[in-house]
């Protein structure tokens, strides 16, 4: 054969992937055409599902439509279990959306379906994620309620990650509420179970909660490090979710160290991951921050812009504590900023908010404002109110490190604490003084006209 008849390899080459192009779309769609076929068995549709929940944390389109697969599936064969895990699966990607009322009605479709075959597994679960909802939306009663019926069923069952899993949401509550002796206990039973049946992944979320509260002690080193062990195991196990939630903290972390560009760096890292999975929540949450880090460095105009983003995102929620917590934020900044009767207005629509869902944290937030607002106003009466709100709120969180307001100036607000404190104090000494000067001179006055009559 001749050179110029030897077929270039190069060539061949080129047309055998040509070949094998044209051939994919039509291998894809014969797995899509056997998935959406009239009939398909149900352990597919136990497949489906638990390829579902595989998804949530990294690609709730596909999770998405793999549930609504199974549920149609489920629908077509009668197969009840199948359609109550489908629903469960929705509500949940549904709630990692912030959409709580329409998660909350698949939760309870889920549970009446449940309830029709007794499958307790199932209505623990659907349980458990009511519960979330209630957390999230400040109804700690009634979120409280949900977890521990989730923890009842999860006992009969044996389940040991379900009795964690409990565990670990009823700890959240207690941490809002301020009882962080009672939460820390929770997230240790929790972080045990873990242990003992050897799940790193799942621990993951005791170790944000335990370094959250170490933060709240004023426990900033021992926080970091736990911190960032979070952001090294979920990125190891593939958790967008939980690695925003650790690179968010550790903004916070060292923004409390006063190390504002770390913190800012870590911020942002956290807002992209939580924007690329369209956290609302999570957004809303990182964003204070960001504004407070813009705050310290004085910006205030930035970092009140950045706070009324995460209101509106809080509202658009009916997240009552997200909500509270950017009130407190407003007040403190328009304080940085002079305006003290505008802050004092925040500060109350914060305080209301905050005692009907019973966030102690956030009321101790408030009071501690309050005194600084009212006393920079000269108005001592009403900051010595709220200073003895603060002392006896503080008393029994039983908290020795009580963190600074965040939308502060911490040496500021600290030195400026003190002064108003020494202030109200002389204020109640002159006060006493005068009372008792005052009582004198009547009685000197009624003896003087005792001895004239």
């Amino acid at each position: 054969m001749s050179p110029n008849h030897i077929p270039n390899f190069n060539f061949v080459i080129f047309l055998l992937v040509c070949m094998f192009l044209l051939q994919s779309p039509i291998i894809s769609q014969d797995i899509e055409e056997n998935t959406d076929s009239s009939f398909i068995t149900n352990d597919k549709i136990d497949s489906l599902n638990n390829a579902c929940a595989d998804y949530y944390y990294n690609n709730r389109e596909l999770a998405l439509e793999l549930a609504t697969k199974a549920l149609n599936h489920s629908d077509k064969n009668n197969y009840v279990k199948g359609k109550g895990v489908a629903l469960n699966n929705i509500g949940n990607i549904i709630l990692f959306k912030g959409e709580y009322e329409q998660a909350l009605e698949k939760y309870l479709e889920a549970i009446t379906i449940f309830s029709s075959i007794n499958y307790d597994a199932g209505i623990a679960n659907c349980s458990n994620n009511i519960g979330l909802i209630y957390d999230y939306q400040g109804e700690y009663k009634k979120a409280l309620e949900y977890f521990q019926k989730s923890l009842n069923f999860e006992i009969r069952q044996h389940n040991k990650i379900g009795i964690a899993g409990s565990y670990n949401n009823i700890a959240s509550v207690y941490y809002y509420q301020g009882e962080y002796d009672e939460s820390l206990d929770y997230f240790f039973k929790s972080a045990e179970i873990y242990e003992e049946i050897e799940n790193q992944k799942e621990k993951v979320t005791c170790l944000i909660n335990i370094g959250a509260i170490y933060e709240k002690q004023g426990l900033i080193d021992e926080a970091v490090s736990i911190n960032q062990e979070v952001v090294y195991l979920s990125r190891k196990y593939n958790n967008k979710q939980e690695e925003a939630i650790g690179l968010n903290n550790l903004g916070s972390n060292y923004l409390l160290l006063n190390n504002l560009d770390e913190a800012l760096e870590f911020l942002n890292e956290a807002l992209v991951i939580r924007d690329q999975i369209d956290e609302k929540a999570g957004i809303s949450s990182t964003l204070k921050l960001i504004g407070h880090v813009y705050e310290k460095e004085k910006n205030y105009d930035r970092a009140i812009e950045l706070y009324f983003q995460s209101l509106k995102i809080s509202e658009e929620l009916e997240d009552q504590r997200g909500i509270a917590e950017t009130f407190t934020l407003i007040g403190g900044n328009l304080m940085e900023k002079g305006n003290f009767n505008k802050a004092i207005e925040y500060l109350k629509q914060s305080l209301d908010i905050a005692m009907k869902i019973g966030a102690r944290s956030e009321i101790l937030d408030n009071y501690q404002k309050l005194v600084l607002a009212y006393g920079s106003l000269n108005e001592f009466d009403s900051a010595s109110i709220y200073l003895d709100l603060f002392a006896v709120l503080k008393d029994s969180l039983k908290v020795d490190h009580i963190q600074m307001p965040r939308a502060t100036s911490l040496v500021k607000y600290e030195s400026e604490f003190t002064q108003q404190e020494k202030k109200l104090k002389f204020y109640r000494r002159a006060l006493i003084f005068a009372s008792i000067t005052v009582f004198i001179l009547i009685l000197l006055i009624f003896f003087i006209k005792g001895r004239k009559h």
